[in-house]
């Protein structure tokens, strides 16, 4: 006489993984960041849409319904998480300032032709990061015509159209200065603007990273300007646990077009690692440029 084994439940396996990927979507703050492993596996959060579609693909084809209704809790996790993200933000009218910024990558021979590309869409203010000895000078003769009040501090430089006061160097215990504050004699209120480029994060290096967001959370904190933009390669995705002290001081406004506003890398985009974050002024507009010769699509954002 046999004994036959209780059929395992269809989809079960599609059910845990689905279920697996909703548990990280929710309580990815619950990981341990050993040597900044969270910080990379919350930068790459969105991507798990990719798995939840799989698996609900994977779902249908085995007609599971154990699988299906745990890819539809999945796949609702997603939606919540990154949906408002997703969608288009609302052009909220005409900004009274414009400001593109761009990461146009160290020993770059096109640095000049990327800063020509900025200034023909002609904002106001053009920041730029990774600067070295030889794009700083093709750069500053692109720009120097149309942008009369320029401020470089190490690799990182602004170019603008408004004159430029009170500027100062920024290390952000880093050690060296690598951002810098300044004010836009804008019409009406002065505008202060940062423009930052924060240290890289990689497997077992992102002390220096943490760092950075930590004073420029505290630098920030402090200013009590009235109109403040900070603008720049932060390193650091907004689902990134240590990106969330800065979202309680500033805010950052969902894209203007359709998709969730990656920047890097330029040739196909995974993670937005460059931001525009206010406070006082209201994003009126927010969109990531086409690929212009940098390892970083730019950005460019409205203001009024």
């Amino acid at each position: 006489m046999s004994i036959t084994s209780p059929s395992r439940p269809r989809g079960l396996a599609i059910g845990i993984l689905a279920l697996g990927a909703g548990a990280l979507l929710v309580w990815h703050g619950l990981l341990p960041n050993i040597g900044g492993s969270a910080s990379l596996i919350e930068t790459f959060l969105p991507w798990l849409g990719v798995l939840i579609l799989f698996l609900g693909l994977v779902a249908i084809v085995r007609f599971s319904l154990i699988g299906g209704l745990c890819v539809a809790a999945a796949a609702t996790a997603w939606a919540l998480a990154f949906m408002p993200a997703l969608l288009p933000g609302m052009r909220l009218g005409t900004p009274s300032l414009t400001v593109a910024s761009e990461n146009i990558h160290a020993q770059n021979a096109a640095a000049g032709s990327i800063a020509q590309d900025l200034a023909e869409r002609d904002p106001d203010v053009i920041a730029l990061q990774e600067l070295d000895a030889t794009s700083r000078e093709a750069v500053s003769t692109a720009l120097a015509s149309k942008y009369p009040y320029s401020e470089v501090v190490g690799t990182v430089g602004v170019w603008s159209k408004y004159a430029i006061a009170d500027e100062k160097r920024l290390d952000l215990g880093l050690g060296w200065d690598r951002a810098l504050s300044l004010d836009l004699a804008t019409p009406g209120t002065a505008t202060r603007l940062y423009a930052v480029h924060l240290a890289s994060v990689r497997p077992g290096q992102y002390e220096q990273r943490d760092t950075m967001l930590s004073e420029l959370t505290s630098t920030l904190k402090a200013d009590t300007s009235a109109r403040i933009l900070v603008v720049g390669d932060f390193n650091t995705a907004t689902t990134d646990r240590k990106f969330a002290p800065l979202l309680s001081t500033m805010t950052e406004a969902a894209d203007s077009d359709l998709g969730l506003g990656f920047t890097w890398p330029a040739e196909f985009p995974v993670a937005r690692l460059d931001h525009a974050l206010v406070r006082g002024p209201t994003t009126v507009s927010s969109s990531v440029l086409p690929d212009n010769g940098s390892d970083h699509r730019g950005i460019l954002v409205g203001v009024r």
